[in-house]
């Protein structure tokens, strides 16, 4: 991953051979990972008196769809993913400009319930004896499931735990089947434990090397790429900052102090 450099410094470089979302007279689009839905609700909100003229629109998915849409032509702005992998990609590709790559935000894998659990509840033990289904986002083409799957496996409780485990197309859908009862288990980003209002128990799942990391980009062919590094330096700054860990995520050692 490509370290920040002076995003700022950037907005401006390119203020003169692009335009703003206001100039365009429409929206600027963000392709946004499906973990990030809520706390960019308040993200927007808070731009948009910074920014009254910039217009946000958002399209949410698994970074992995995400990046796939951007790499067959689909319209987007700006990048904001759950996976440094899939962001990689779109930069060997040159389909994301690398001098604004940068990570704005981490995240942790816990094990959700809607009950609470005891405070000596074990992870292992937990999955091992219940009975229940557990939630986890699909292993081959989310996120989500390609890190529980990775967590998993450094414990040896992939392979025993594979027959009880139901797949969701991305992370947002894990939470929901928690919520909905259509699973008694599952295991989510941390953040999505903070923000659900329905799930009280949360276990921290072992086997996890490092967080995950959130990184954004803007992407090579828009044309509105003062809208979006307005955005993104807002995002990797002090107030989108401190917005996301009111909704739980974690900083990111570059983001913007």
């Amino acid at each position: 991953m490509k370290k920040m450099i002076g995003i700022i410094g950037m907005a401006v470089l390119l203020s003169g051979c692009t335009n703003t979302t206001a100039e365009n007279g429409d929206e600027l689009l963000v392709s946004t990972a499906s973990s990030l839905t809520e706390v960019m609700k308040k993200m927007e909100e808070e731009f948009h008196q910074l920014e009254p003229d910039i217009e946000l629109s958002f399209n949410y998915g698994s970074s992995s769809k995400l990046r796939s849409q951007i790499e067959q032509g689909a319209p987007a702005d700006l990048f904001l993913s759950a996976s440094e992998k899939d962001m990689e990609q779109l930069e060997s590709e040159q389909l994301v400009k690398a001098e604004t790559v940068v990570p704005f935000a981490e995240n942790r894998l816990v094990l959700a319930s809607l009950e609470e659990f005891p405070k000596t509840a074990d992870f292992t033990e937990t999955v091992m004896t219940a009975e229940e289904t557990i939630a986890i986002g699909e292993p081959d083409s989310v996120p989500v499931g390609n890190f529980t799957k990775q967590a998993l496996d450094s414990q040896g409780l992939w392979q025993p735990l594979e027959g009880r485990l139901i797949y969701a197309k991305d992370a947002r859908q894990v939470v929901t089947y928690i919520e909905s009862g259509n699973a008694g288990l599952g295991i989510v980003y941390s953040s999505d434990a903070v923000i659900s209002q329905e799930i009280k128990g949360a276990l921290e799942v072992p086997g996890q090397e490092n967080p995950v990391v959130y990184p954004g980009a803007v992407v090579a062919d828009s044309q509105k790429q003062q809208a979006a590094l307005a955005f993104l330096d807002f995002v990797a700054g002090p107030k989108g900052q401190a917005i996301l860990e009111q909704y739980g995520f974690l900083p990111a050692n570059e983001a913007t102090p």
